[in-house]
């Protein structure tokens, strides 16, 4: 007797075949996902990208016109924060050194949040920027001097990746002068 019954080729079920077809098919649908999964972290990742590059390109161009007392701080102060001389206008950001404009940074606006005297007791002579309340002081109880704050409204703009990001950014500066938050 033999084990194993001999079958003739027109008998075979088709068994390994389907098997192997359901395997094929559930190996497909796992690498799809898995791309997929993949391609979208990646998208992600770049869309955190572009939005880390137009920050830092919003930070660069807060930096270079904070720096400029007169060509951006005291227009603003002087002149209502919005009229002419004031630091409204497109800067331009170059991200990766090829010498190209990468991102547009907007200043839309700068708004004056607070304002308060700086009391004679509040000065350091070591501050520079004290040395100037201190003289107009006389030991009076006023010393012609201001803490101003105010916020500059930026808007950055990739115009390759689309990445668009609104910051303000909150200034604080001590000005000779009072009212100047009119």
């Amino acid at each position: 007797m033999n084990p194993c019954p001999q079958q003739r080729p027109g008998q075979q079920q088709g068994s390994v075949l389907l098997v192997t077809m359901v395997f094929l098919l559930l190996f497909a649908i796992v690498a799809t996902a898995v791309f997929r999964g993949s391609q979208t972290s990646v998208l992600a990742v770049g869309n955190m990208q572009w939005r880390t590059e137009a920050i830092n390109a919003t930070n660069e161009v807060v930096a270079n016109i904070l720096s400029d007392y007169d060509g951006f701080i005291h227009p603003a102060l002087t002149k209502g924060m919005s009229g002419p001389g004031a630091p409204n206008g497109v800067f331009s950001s170059d991200v990766n050194g090829d010498g190209k404009t990468d991102i547009n940074v907007n200043v839309d606006g700068v708004k004056c949040h607070y304002e308060a005297e700086v009391k004679p007791e509040d000065l350091d002579p070591d501050r520079p920027e004290d040395v100037v309340c201190m003289n107009s002081a006389n030991m009076a109880a006023t010393t012609f001097c201001s803490e101003v704050q105010f916020a500059i409204e930026l808007t950055a703009t990739d115009p390759v990746s689309e990445a668009n990001v609104q910051i303000e950014q909150g200034v604080g500066v001590r000005v000779t002068g009072v009212d100047v938050c009119k």
